[in-house]
């Protein structure tokens, strides 16, 4: 798109904007409420609609008949997971000592001296 088509685009689109602000502000009412607040003066509405052959509507109507209860599965027994925690058979390494030489990584160190994370799922 070559540089003057990018310019009229612009234009148009700026004063498209600007005429919608213009219209917003020309169509608002002078005096601002709130929802639920009547306004200060009676807007002129439409008068009220006289429909004769309108039927109301029937306030008697049979219940609604209730639903089929659904057949209940066979119930199968599955095997019930222990939730005991395994016994700890590994000690677990002694974090390192904080006069460690330079050369060495503390913070490695520290975190393969941690716990595995349990394999079990949260209680919820």
């Amino acid at each position: 798109m070559s540089r003057n088509l990018r310019k009229i685009a612009l234009i148009v689109i700026a004063l498209m904007a600007l005429a919608g602000f213009v219209s917003g502000v020309l169509g608002a009412r002078d005096v601002a409420y709130l929802p639920g607040d009547a306004p200060s003066a009676p807007a002129a509405s439409a008068p009220a609609i006289v429909a004769p052959e309108v039927t109301p509507l029937p306030t008697d109507l049979p219940p609604p008949p209730e639903p089929d209860p659904e057949p209940e599965p066979p119930k199968t027994e599955a095997p019930k997971a222990e939730n005991k925690p395994k016994p700890v058979t590994e000690d677990p390494a002694p974090a390192p000592s904080s006069n460690s030489p330079a050369g060495q990584d503390a913070v490695g160190d520290l975190i393969q001296g941690t716990d595995p994370a349990t394999t079990q799922p949260p209680p919820y």
